[in-house]
């Protein structure tokens, strides 16, 4: 299979977003006007056809769409932080990200009077300073040609696949914690992680710019194991590779990517409409098909064919590894200099 089977295209959870900034100088805050940051592509185009046209259609209210990197946007919000009006209404950013962009007191606070369906958000999803909005979670994914099965997340360690386990750069802040996890630490200790995965980089792992090109390592057979979201691992076998995935006994590594209201913005009470429609079963629906993330709602019932692409069981959301946003956003800096200088350098 050639290894250009996948061209690369801006999905959730990427940091490089397709597209430009739609902003337009002082036209920002306008009345009956909000403005949206988020990636680009699919998830914008979802999300435009979703909410966007509710948003216009019910309430008169136009949605623009500021697409850029999450670096971009947390920029942004810190240099607009002490502005009296917000050239943002709305931020998108994922569940860690969005932790330390409360942590510094740049959002409003969010409850079922300001958000009415908040109450039908997942129960382990849901905070006091934003929504999510969907929601995945990475696993073993494999080539049922090499392995036949995998149980841990301990298996990429083994012998057998030295030089053949691939990473994806970006996901650099979940691999840590979950080699942490697999090693004997938990999400609060990284410790383990770091000393398992220079073990791992002896071995020979590979690392790839983008989950697109991870998808062309497995289409190539440059490696036979990695790292990778489950609906990645479905989309893939959709196209023809001949691959597998497993929820690790230890668990799934979840992200759920959030919206929250900056607390300076010029139109809080539209920004709120707007979080409330995306929770819609509708705008759920639509964003599942587009992006093959999971929604977040309890009453969400999925096609089943859906479902079994981008769903999660209860029993495996229970069983998620637990996430520690405040140990992961004070050593935020130094997780990425660690990456970067002793496991990729």
């Amino acid at each position: 299979m050639s290894k250009a089977l996948f061209t690369r295209r801006t999905v959730l959870g990427m940091g490089a977003a397709a597209g430009t900034s739609m902003l337009m100088g002082s036209a920002a805050n306008a009345s009956g006007q909000i403005v949206v940051t988020t990636w680009g592509g699919d998830y914008e185009r979802a999300m435009r056809e979703s909410a966007g046209v509710a948003m216009r259609d019910e309430r008169g209210t136009s949605v623009v769409f500021d697409t850029g990197t999450p670096s971009a946007r947390k920029t942004k919000l810190l240099a607009e932080a002490a502005r009296p009006r917000n050239s943002i209404d709305i931020v998108n950013l994922t569940d860690s990200d969005m932790y330390q962009m409360h942590r510094q007191g740049f959002l409003s606070e969010i409850n079922e009077e300001v958000v009415p369906s908040y109450d039908n958000i997942l129960d382990e999803f849901r905070t006091d300073y934003s929504i999510p909005v969907n929601f995945s979670a990475l696993v073993l994914v494999y080539n049922r040609n090499h392995i036949s099965s995998m149980t841990s997340w301990k298996d990429l360690w083994k012998e057998e696949y030295r030089g053949r386990i691939g990473f994806t750069d970006l996901s650099y802040d979940k691999i840590i914690p979950i080699a942490s996890v697999a090693f004997g630490g938990d999400t609060g200790n990284y410790e383990p992680g770091y000393e398992a995965l220079l073990d791992l980089k002896e071995h020979g792992v590979r690392i790839y710019p983008s989950n697109e090109a991870c998808g062309n390592a497995f289409a190539s057979e440059e490696i036979v194991a990695a790292i990778q979201w489950k609906g990645r691992a479905v989309q893939w076998t959709q196209a023809g590779l001949p691959l597998n995935y497993a929820v690790p006994t230890e668990g799934a590594f979840p992200t759920s990517f959030d919206m929250g209201i900056t607390k300076n913005s010029g139109n809080p009470g539209e920004a709120a409409a707007f979080l409330d429609v995306m929770l819609r079963h509708e705008s759920q629906l639509t964003l599942a098909r587009a992006i093959g993330q999971a929604p977040v709602i309890k009453d969400a019932d999925l096609p089943a064919d859906l479902e079994e692409m981008v769903g999660f069981s209860e029993a495996e959301r229970a069983n998620f590894i637990k996430l520690n946003h405040e140990y992961a956003a004070n050593n935020a800096s130094a997780a990425l200099d660690w990456w970067n200088q002793k496991f990729k350098g």
